[in-house]
């Protein structure tokens, strides 16, 4: 039997076209599922990766806001301690100088001080007393003639370039002194600080 040209199309396209075509088919369908695999696995990572950059960048503001709530703490701390140092001690120190300064007020504290002294630590026990060189002059010779008589025991007077205003007085050879000068200021800047900070700086937790 003598094939026609239209047999062998016919024959052409069941034996090779159609298990080709199937074939075809069937790698278009494979490679779309891979494809929709694989983009679905990418939706998945990009998700998570926003996800990790989203909470990255939360724990990043947070720690900032920790670092700028703390520098903020520090610095308004910092200004506090400069005002108190520049205004407290300054004050306290230039208000003890002044009265140190008088000297009727200051022969009135040591005879105050010098008898309650004698009274607490006995006569037996020498007393000495630092005074400024700068106040020798005038203060010397109202020692010689007071004081000896009131303490009724040896009382040493030492004038010295090592203090500048106010006085030390303790027993001789203790090495130990009751300081009334710049103990003075130290004691009421750390009285008045408080205070300070309570009046004039606001926020101060009470």
């Amino acid at each position: 039997m003598v094939k026609t040209l239209g047999d062998i199309t016919q024959e052409l396209s069941e034996k090779v076209l159609a298990p080709a075509r199937a074939e075809a088919d069937e790698l278009v369908q494979s490679a779309r599922k891979q494809a929709d695999a694989l983009v679905a696995e990418a939706k998945a990572e990009a998700e998570k990766i926003r996800a990790a950059a989203k909470a990255d960048a939360e724990n990043v503001r947070k720690q900032m806001q920790v670092d700028m709530d703390t520098a903020a703490r520090n610095f308004i701390i910092m200004v506090k301690e400069k005002l108190q140092t520049a205004v407290v001690a300054p004050v306290v120190e230039g208000e003890i100088k002044t009265a140190l300064g008088d000297t009727d007020f200051l022969k009135r504290m040591i005879e105050t001080l010098l008898a309650g002294f004698v009274k607490n630590q006995g006569r037996e026990q020498p007393i000495e007393i630092l005074l400024p060189k700068k106040d020798q002059a005038e203060l010397e010779a109202w020692f010689n003639e007071k004081f000896r008589e009131k303490a009724a025991g040896d009382l040493v007077v030492q004038f010295t370039d090592k203090i500048t205003f106010g006085f030390l007085m303790g027993a001789k050879g203790q090495g130990a002194y009751f300081n009334f000068s710049s103990g003075l200021v130290e004691a009421f800047s750390n009285f008045c600080s408080p205070r300070f900070r309570k009046h004039f700086l606001a926020g101060e937790e009470s």
